[in-house]
């Protein structure tokens, strides 16, 4: 008999993210809440100026070499950064308006320092396809391949082609395209690229491209803006949503008080508990009261996995002790979290908490917890929240954590509405969550057990639970990509934690920066005299559209 064996290839340890699945759905329910901006599409010149770059590649050259046509876009795609920079530092020196999450930012601007010394640039030394310290990306594509491809694809401006060749449709891409053409100068733009070499003089020739000229070019703005809102019902009901999450961060930058910013942070709290920052109700017209709601679910489960993802960190910092010596010797998850309830750490927060069981607990946030609109009370979850993930460092103190873990999940329960399903109104079933065994579902459900429990029988199956979750979720992950993300493994010697640093808890990020910093690219925000984030003329005109 013959026999091939082969050397198996050790998998790719990788840090990973998302430990134990908890923030799985939450990443489910923004995106159906904002389709068609990520958390890597920034600027709203981009969903413009892609489909322009390839359909004047197309005006001007044959399509038939494709090495030329990847160089040629490559020093476009640096030259519009060093424009939106350049831009920036003869106007207002607005990062936010001009240059802020331009592609390959952190790589071009340095170079504009040697500009300024008379110095030529030359755009093909950061376009280069060819690894240098001075690359500005190194997908052949750059920001349209790596970030845009997507969704501009998923919005019907760009298709893929089988030759590996990026087109602009011809349905709403092209129209776009002559939009901006109409509005910049395209063909000095294109003899910058060719040359090669670029001067400031240059640059502020071409000044018409940056970012924040998009709401002065008229139709190019209104397509965008119909994209945006999808004002002619083009994508169904993924711009219904993304029309109504629009507008519902307009309503919010109009009725915030004075001294108030824009912020995610404001958003979260604001949507969670329809309150505004100064306790007044958020009133919110009835044809987005719908989106408020399911933004509600999305922070709830962000919260609830927060407090997870420090129960996980408080057990890998318990395990990972500071000297052989300190090694406690632990042959299974069940052992430890045994161990860990009825440590001294533990014994003291249950007694502080002053609970006998979670019941209790839960009894006692029901008639001691701030009101839900309460936000701006430390002792609300969504300060709990934040508290837990400013207050993560190495080393720290895990009993006031601890602590705050508990009280947030207890705080949940108590704002739990039995009558309504968890996801209620989101597109999340049963099946999408079953590889994430931690969710708004099990929770209650887990919740539910835990009440005629004692707090110590309650954290003993937290630790359970969270542990054998982790091992669950990196086993996946190894066969699906065959990256190693545990941060915790069961050996000969008990359990290990795997790595020098534990994760820290953590918020997902929403996609709200990014829907802002297009409505800011769109005109329709803008900061007042005091700097903070507020509605313009055209944003309310818009608002009021997207409110019906």
């Amino acid at each position: 008999m013959k026999l091939t064996t082969s050397w198996l290839k050790p998998p790719y340890a990788s840090g990973g993210i998302d430990h134990l699945g908890t923030q799985a759905p939450c990443v489910m329910i923004y995106g159906q809440l904002l389709p068609g901006i990520t958390n890597v599409t920034d600027r709203a010149r981009y969903y413009s100026f892609y489909p322009w770059l390839v359909w004047s590649y197309d005006q001007r050259y044959a399509k038939n070499d494709y090495n030329h046509f990847v160089e040629r876009f490559r020093r476009a795609d640096c030259l519009l950064t060093l424009i939106a920079e350049q831009h920036a530092q003869v106007t207002d020196h607005s990062n936010e308006r001009h240059g802020v999450a331009m592609v390959g930012r952190t790589k071009l601007v340095p170079s504009l320092a040697s500009l300024k010394t008379g110095e030529p640039l030359r755009l093909s030394l950061y376009a280069t396809t060819e690894e240098t310290p001075q690359r500005y990306f190194m997908n052949r594509l750059g920001g349209l391949s790596q970030y845009y491809a997507g969704t501009l694809a998923d919005l019907q401006l760009m298709e893929s082609s089988g030759r590996s060749w990026s087109f602009y449709s011809s349905q709403y891409g092209a129209p776009l395209a002559q939009s901006v053409d109409a509005s910049v100068p395209g063909e000095r733009f294109w003899q910058v690229v060719e040359n090669d070499l670029v001067t400031l003089e240059e640059l502020d020739e071409l000044s018409g491209f940056c970012a924040c000229n998009v709401a002065g070019s008229l139709r190019e703005h209104q397509q965008l803006t119909d994209i945006f809102f999808d004002t002619g019902n083009r994508y169904s009901e993924e711009g219904t949503q993304r029309r109504r999450s629009l507008g519902l961060i307009q309503q919010l930058a109009e009725a915030l008080p004075n001294g108030w910013d824009l912020t995610e942070d404001v958003f979260r709290a604001c949507v969670y508990s329809v309150t505004l920052p100064n306790g007044a109700a958020w009133e919110i017209p009835a044809a987005l009261r719908s989106t408020q709601a399911h933004w509600a679910v999305y922070v709830r489960n962000d919260l609830m996995s927060v407090a997870f993802q420090t129960i996980l960190a408080i057990c890998l910092q318990e395990l990972q002790p500071q000297s052989a010596a300190q090694r406690r010797v632990f042959h299974s998850v069940e052992m430890f979290a045994d161990w860990f309830a009825g440590s001294a750490t533990v014994a003291g927060v249950l007694s502080n908490l002053g609970a006998g069981s979670f019941g209790d607990l839960v009894a006692s946030s029901r008639a001691n917890a701030p009101a839900l609109t309460d936000w701006t009370n430390d002792a609300h979850e969504i300060q709990l929240g934040w508290q837990l993930i400013g207050g993560w460092q190495p080393g720290v103190d895990i009993a006031p954590l601890l602590s705050h873990s508990l009280s947030l999940l207890a705080m949940l329960v108590t704002r739990d509405d039995p009558g309504q399903q968890p996801y209620s109104g989101l597109a999340i079933t049963y099946e999408a969550l079953r590889d994430y065994p931690i969710n708004l579902i099990s929770f209650r459900s887990r919740g539910a057990d835990w009440m005629t429990m004692s707090l110590e029988h309650v954290v003993t199956d937290l630790v359970v639970w969270c542990l054998d979750t982790h091992l669950r979720v990196a086993l996946r992950k190894l066969r699906q990509s065959n990256r190693s993300t545990f941060h915790l493994r069961p050996s000969e010697r008990g359990l290990e934690v795997v790595g020098d640093q534990v994760p820290p808890p953590s918020q997902t990020t929403p996609r709200f920066r990014q829907a802002v910093q297009i409505l800011r690219d769109l005109g329709m925000l803008a900061r007042d005299d005091s700097h903070m984030t507020r509605l313009t003329a055209s944003g309310r005109t818009q608002m009021e559209v997207a409110s019906v």
